[in-house]
């Protein structure tokens, strides 16, 4: 690309940022040498990326907020296996008022430690029993994990008698939770901040270029070129200050600058088309959401059409198989097998509030689901967030449905359902030779 945004910049005196080349330093070097985005200074290559910076990204922080938001809705139930009973575990009941974080608080401050760091180290306070009365989740930024012997130990930094946090404390799995998230090391888990550092630099440089560009006017009207050789630094000094004090700041956008000495006024165009900040930013932000596994139009990226389905439910349900679901999962699996000390039982969030339509909607896909008997009333109950009433664990059967013995039609040889108790068999309508009336099985073995 040639003329002015595709000429290469021109490293000599009066450099910004460490070596690029300034126009408005030394104003006798001719426009044409500078690239486009020079005149408003160009952001370090790589930016380090911490969980402070991530968190001043909006977009990331919607999407902390909307998935740990969600899992801390579900209330987790503790069932039985076979009868889907309620089993309680006081750690994990949302009424039990003697825990350090009520029920929400524990899984949303456990998510976001998943989703932002990659892991979520839960101390589990034990009591002299050894009985475990509370859960309490540690900063991950202060956990190294180290496989010893098959297991893991965790190294937790504390504050030491100065205040500052060089105290090593090592603890083992009977004292921490760890749920790792995705990982490939079979270890620890890797958070967003850590695998999605690019995207989320890329994100940050585009902030930062957006309010270096808008803090020195939203639109240059030109440039002016001193043409004759300036006689020292100071002079160049003075002639860059009067001309940010006449277009420094959005007040100033289009306006000219008057200068002194030999210049002549270059006038430059830069279509909004060609700084594509809105259009970068909003790839930006999709992007950050599909590290996340957010759809665009939950964060309120609306600009492209959902292929997720046009009902709400649809995309509630499509959003909780594909995402919220392996993150329950997780959770649920980990807590089983190290909070629940009786067998045979199993650790749920229930989401069914997630997914699910109005009441007029479910109301009647439990009414079929009841009558044809492929679910119980408890079952049912249980999905509305209900307890289950004794006496409705069984299927209901139709009466015109009861299952019974299969014999062949004498006449037909096709099989016919015999009802429960029949011992003959069911009674056939076959038609006589040659009348076209129908008759009964008993009047053909007569006639």
């Amino acid at each position: 690309m040639g003329g002015f945004i595709g000429r290469s910049i021109e490293k000599r005196g009066g450099m910004i940022g460490g070596g690029t080349y300034n126009p408005f330093e030394n104003p006798s070097v001719p426009l044409s040498s500078v690239a486009l985005d020079q005149p408003f200074g160009r952001g370090p290559a790589d930016i380090e990326v911490s969980v402070d910076g991530a968190f001043g990204l909006p977009i990331f922080t919607r999407c902390v907020g909307l998935l740990s938001g969600l899992a801390a809705t579900c209330e987790i139930a503790v069932l039985d296996k076979k009868n889907k009973k309620p089993f309680t575990i006081p750690v994990l009941d949302p009424d039990n008022d003697d825990t350090t974080y009520t029920q929400y608080e524990l899984i949303e401050l456990i998510m976001v430690h998943l989703l932002v760091w990659g892991n979520a180290f839960v101390q589990k306070v034990r009591d002299n029993g050894g009985r475990i009365i509370d859960l309490r989740p540690i900063n991950p930024a202060l956990v190294t994990v180290k496989p010893v012997d098959g297991d893991k130990v965790f190294e937790v930094k504390q504050p030491g008698p100065d205040g500052k946090l060089n105290r090593i404390v090592p603890l083992t799995t009977f004292e921490v939770m760890h749920i790792p998230g995705l990982g490939y090391n079979g270890l620890v888990g890797m958070g967003v901040v850590a695998y999605a550092s690019k995207t989320l630099a890329t994100t940050m440089q585009a902030d930062s270029l957006a309010a270096s560009f808008y803090s020195k006017g939203s639109a240059l009207s030109g440039v002016i070129n001193v043409k004759a050789p300036l006689a020292d630094q100071e002079q160049a000094d003075a002639i860059r200050k009067r001309w940010l004090s006449k277009n420094s700041g959005v007040a100033h956008s289009a306006e000219v600058a008057v200068l002194d000495a030999d210049t002549t006024f270059q006038p430059i165009t830069i279509p909004p088309d060609q700084l594509q900040f809105l259009d970068s930013r909003t790839f930006q932000r999709t992007e950050v959401a599909t590290w996340f596994g957010v759809p665009p139009f939950l964060v309120n990226d609306t600009d492209k059409q959902s292929s997720w389905g046009s009902g709400i439910e649809q995309v509630n349900t499509m959003f909780v198989l594909y995402t919220m679901r392996s993150w329950f999962t997780r959770i649920s699996q980990r807590m089983r097998r190290e909070l629940v000390p009786v067998p045979g039982k199993r650790v749920k969030f229930l989401d069914a509030h997630l997914q699910r339509g109005d009441s007029l909607e479910r109301s009647q896909v439990y009414a079929s689901a009841i009558q044809w008997g492929w679910m119980t009333r408890n079952e049912a109950r249980i999905s509305e967030n209900l307890m289950p009433i004794d006496g409705l664990d069984l299927p209901l059967t139709p009466i015109n449905m009861q299952a019974g013995q299969v014999k062949p039609d004498p006449m037909t040889g096709q099989e016919m359902p015999t009802p429960k108790g029949d011992l003959d068999g069911p009674l056939t309508s076959t038609v006589k030779p040659g009348s076209g009336q129908a008759q009964s099985e008993s009047e053909v073995g007569t006639n």
